[in-house]
This record gives structure tokens, C-alpha cells and sequence, in this order.
């Protein structure tokens, strides 16, 4: 009978187990590479949590992105006699279309189209957001006051919700009109709008070079260029206003 000396330390096991670890090895890195390709900003915040990786900053994602964004959007700055970068920047979003519009602007003069994106996913359909929890994507103006480049949707802006007119209207037997609205990576979205990870590293490090004053996203319930006319059914009279200045200011400015 073989003893389990010989067993563990035969040539042939020391191959298999070899060929077995190496396996696992190459398993466990495709793995780990499918992961922070679906998912890098889960991925990141992990690593981060762990202290295996440090925060990344806004800086950091302006080096590393930066260059794409430039070569996406430059060419319409040049075409429009627009410095580069802009000084002003706004996102234009369709929710039934489900398109985002990048245009760019100088200190003065008219704003040009420079990009168009699909949005990946938004949640809930034509109409403001009322209330928390509704998974609506809010309607009208707004800024983007604040950029995160640790987002676990990899980057995202943050939109400015509730506005003035949110708050004004919000409904009495739900005061919490909700927060936490960006535009982002990914394409899993409750409320905020996903572009994809190669569009927000774009969209994310031109926003970043433009002052903040200069930074807005307008959202309307369908691209009313095409739709002027767009009413809801039982809208209230503030939501019909909001869409008809949504409906000229798109007119006269982002034509």
C-alpha cells in the first residue's frame, strides 16, 4: 500500500495541483477584472473601505479623463469660436427619449451642441418628482453643484434637487420631497439618470473644468422641441407652467 508520503509527492499530483492553482489563479482574476468592468465604482469603494486604494479626487478623474473629454468636446468649442474649456456647461435631459444633451458655452454668446448621449436608465415616467421614495426623476432647472469621483456609480453629478419650486409645491401629506439626485455611471438608475461609465468619465471631467456658477441640467418630461405643446394629463397649474418655461427657454436657447 502506497504511503500518503508518496501519494501528496508524486510527480503526476505535483503537475495536477499546479494545473489546478494556476486555474483558480486565472479564474479568480477574470473574475476580479469582470467585476471592475461592470462595476468599478462599487469595486473602488470597496478597496477603499478595505485601504487597499485611496479616494480618488476630483483632480484625479480631470488627469485621467480629461484627454477624452477634450478630443469629445473641443472640436464643437473650436467650430463655435468657444475657449477651451467652456465657460459654461448644460446638460439637456429627455426622459421619454431618454437622451442627454451636452452644450457648451463662453463668459457670453450662445450655448452649441458638443455631445449626445443615451440615458441607460431613469426611473418613473413624465412628471416632477413629488415626494421621496416616488422614483421619479425630477422636471426643471437646476444646477450641478457638486461632482463625486467616488460614486459607487463611478462618477457622478449631483443635481441640485429640491429646487425653490419643489419645495414650494411639495405635496402636505408628504413634506420629504427627496434628495440624491445625480447623473452618473452605470446603467441601473431609482430617480437619477445612468449614461454608462465611458459617458460620465467625459461628461464628468468637463463639468469639472467649468466654473460651478456655470454649470446647470435641465430635465423635461420629453424633448419639446418636438412636443411644445406636451401637456399632462390632471397636471397642476405648476407643473403646466414649468413645462411651458421649459418649452421656450429650450426654444430660444438650445434650439
Amino acid at each position: 500500500m502506497r504511503s500518503h508520503y508518496y501519494q501528496f509527492n508524486h510527480p503526476t499530483r505535483h503537475r495536477w495541483l499546479r494545473g489546478a492553482l494556476w486555474t483558480g489563479a486565472a479564474a479568480a482574476l477574470t473574475s476580479a477584472g469582470a467585476a471592475v468592468y461592470r462595476w468599478p465604482g462599487h469595486v473602488h469603494a470597496a478597496l477603499v473601505t478595505v485601504g487597499f486604494a485611496r479616494e480618488r479626487t476630483v483632480e484625479d478623474a480631470v488627469r485621467d479623463f480629461g484627454p477624452r473629454a477634450k478630443a469629445r468636446f473641443e472640436p464643437a468649442c473650436l467650430a463655435h469660436k468657444i475657449a477651451w474649456p467652456p465657460a459654461r456647461v448644460r446638460l439637456l435631459a429627455f426622459k421619454r427619449e431618454r437622451v442627454l444633451e451636452v452644450w457648451v458655452a463662453g463668459k457670453r454668446g450662445a450655448f452649441a451642441k458638443a455631445a449626445q448621449y443615451p440615458i441607460l436608465a431613469a426611473s418613473g415616467g413624465p412628471g416632477p418628482k413629488r415626494r421621496a421614495g416616488d422614483c421619479q426623476v425630477p422636471e426643471g432647472f437646476y444646477k450641478l453643484p457638486v461632482l463625486n469621483p467616488n460614486s459607487k456609480f463611478h462618477l457622478s453629478l449631483r443635481v441640485d434637487y429640491p429646487n425653490a419650486e419643489d419645495l414650494a409645491h411639495r405635496p402636505e401629506d408628504h413634506p420629504d420631497p427627496g434628495t440624491d439626485i445625480y447623473v452618473h455611471g452605470g446603467a441601473n438608475s431609482i430617480g437619477c439618470l445612468a449614461i454608462g461609465d465611458d459617458a460620465i468619465e467625459e461628461v464628468f471631467a468637463l463639468v469639472a473644468q467649468v466654473p460651478a456658477s456655470g454649470r446647470e441640467i435641465w430635465i423635461a418630461p420629453v424633448d419639446l422641441r418636438k412636443e411644445p405643446g406636451f401637456r399632462l394629463t390632471n397636471a397642476e397649474p405648476w407643473v403646466e407652467e414649468t413645462h411651458r418655461k421649459l418649452s421656450a427657454r429650450i426654444k430660444a436657447e438650445l434650439p
